[in-house]
């Protein structure tokens, strides 16, 4: 079978030779042959298919070890779990952005539809019993909610409780949840007790995206009246987003007040 340098190759499959070369490092299109001498690679004509399925893929933003078990797959049915898998991915992250653009339509095209109240009361200290881990300031949404599917699989509340999530007040780039329900007395396993005294909180009726539309509803209150808001803050949700839109999502936003 001819070969053909790796110019002519990467021409046939839409590529750069930069691209070319890369998916070799990556060992997903590796050359039919290369010049001992040179170090020049060529290729055939059938590894065009190949190298348009990474192009396709990679076009995706399907990752390379992905790429690499399509690549592999014994036989078309492997092949069609994998893609339906990245099927499934591509679909969610599609939705994640459409509400996104629902979120900045809300704060950029239609902001006076965001109105929030916000109340200062006193409360009683809040044992709770869940779990806790780290979470990443550019991940917040994604990464609490694995922790409170996390929580809800422990099976803490029996789902008859609403989960609330316990954050600093101030972020870092990493930092610590805590998700959990109201502890019954005496119970052996707290993981935090939060503290009493005065509270502010407000609800946000809308996408946890928007949340920190509430968060600033609340410090702006608590600061015009001459308060001091100090950490940890809560969300306490309020609906089941297994049963209710993201519009539909009620999260009680509160934090207590330097005495």
């Amino acid at each position: 079978m001819s070969l053909m340098p790796i110019g002519v190759f990467a021409r046939l499959a839409r590529l750069t030779v930069k691209a070319v070369r890369h998916y070799d490092a990556e060992g997903l299109l590796v050359p039919a042959s290369v010049d001992p001498h040179s170090g020049y690679r060529y290729y055939r004509a059938d590894q065009v298919r190949t190298a348009t399925t990474i192009a396709l893929l990679r076009g995706l933003d399907v990752p390379l070890p992905v790429v690499r078990e399509v690549l592999a797959a014994p036989d078309e049915t492997t092949v069609a779990a994998v893609l339906a898998a990245q099927r499934e991915r591509l679909a969610a992250e599609l939705a994640r952005r459409e509400q996104v653009l629902r979120s900045l339509d809300a704060l950029l095209v239609a902001p006076e539809r965001v109105r929030y109240d916000v109340a200062i009361a006193e409360r009683a200290p809040l044992a709770l019993v869940g779990m806790s881990g780290p979470v990443r300031a550019d991940a917040i949404d994604v990464d609490t909610a694995a922790l409170c599917t996390a929580v809800l699989r422990a099976g803490a509340g029996q789902g008859r409780e609403p989960l609330v999530g316990v954050f600093p007040l101030d972020l870092t780039e990493e930092f610590t949840v805590s998700v959990g329900v109201a502890a019954a007395a005496g119970a052996p396993d707290v993981i935090m007790t939060l503290p009493g005294g005065p509270w502010a909180a407000t609800l946000h009726v809308g996408p946890y995206e928007e949340l920190p539309l509430a968060y600033t509803a609340v410090l702006e209150h608590v600061r015009a009246l001459g308060h001091q808001a100090k950490g940890p803050v809560t969300e306490t949700y309020l609906t089941d987003p297994s049963t209710a839109t993201p519009d539909e999502y009620v999260t009680r936003v509160a934090m207590p007040l330097e005495d």
